[in-house]
């Protein structure tokens, strides 16, 4: 799809975030896919205030069936990268925390704390692998931090195969 432009941001769904969509509404409680739309805007609502917050301007929000992309001008900073990169896990686990602060056990603390954790995982397309990248790039040291992160993911995909296994018994 072509998408819509409001107020300067371009805003794309693609056919895969449709399919995506129905699949959810097929397989999953309403009450389930509402905390999970809550705390997905949650997540990317706390990247984009960031972005503001360092005179950025988002230029695009693509919704796709493999998540959301923001796209911004680059950080002028490697510190201001951090500050964007993370300000969308540290949303959901403040989120988190107040919803268990304020006694409520719900879907959507539960489901903050999961979309804050998932998204530092060490891949190029969630925040914690483009954290890792926005460090590597140029150092002198970038080939170790490359291997680093290979061996980071690995770990990663063992602990989650491990888990996976283990909440099935």
């Amino acid at each position: 799809m072509d998408g819509i432009k409001l107020g300067g941001t371009a805003f794309r769904v693609r056919y895969s975030f449709l399919v995506f969509n129905a699949l959810i509404f097929l397989l999953r409680d309403s009450r389930v896919i509402l905390a999970f739309y809550g705390v997905c805007l949650i997540h990317e609502l706390g990247h984009c205030i960031a972005i503001r917050f360092f005179g950025g301007k988002v230029s695009s929000v693509e919704f796709s069936g493999l998540g959301i992309r923001i796209t911004a001008p680059p950080p002028r900073s490697l510190r201001e990268g951090i500050a964007v990169l993370m300000s969308g896990p540290a949303v959901n686990i403040a989120a988190f925390l107040l919803l268990e602060l304020f006694g409520r056990n719900c879907y959507a603390a539960e489901l903050n704390l999961a979309e804050g954790l998932f998204n530092l995982l060490p891949f190029p397309f969630l925040d914690g692998g483009a954290l890792l990248l926005l460090i590597a790039e140029g150092s002198p040291s970038e080939a170790l931090w490359r291997k680093i992160m290979t061996v980071l993911q690995a770990v990663a995909v063992c602990v989650l195969v491990y888990l996976l296994f283990s909440l099935k018994q």
